[in-house]
């Protein structure tokens, strides 16, 4: 088995450069590695904790704990 290894960037087409003309219609194992940074900054997050404060759908929960055994509590009388 023969590996090609090059550090490239795929074009927004999804064709893979000349360097993989000898892959190009012969059967191959594909293995991609992404570098982090560079698929968040593609998503517009650089860093989870940019969505901090975004998300308002919990907002007016004062006690999370407490709002989570509600909620389980009702679907327990919902089973009787």
């Amino acid at each position: 088995m023969k590996s090609i290894d090059k550090n490239i960037v795929i074009a927004s087409d999804g064709k893979l450069p000349s360097a993989f003309r000898e892959a190009f219609g012969r059967k191959a194992c594909v293995i991609v590695h992404l570098q982090e940074d560079a698929h968040r900054k593609t998503q517009g997050i650089s860093h989870p904790m940019d969505l901090a404060g975004k998300i308002r759908a919990f907002q007016d929960v004062d006690a999370p704990v407490a709002w989570q055994r509600a909620l389980r509590d009702s679907w327990k009388r919902d089973e009787i």
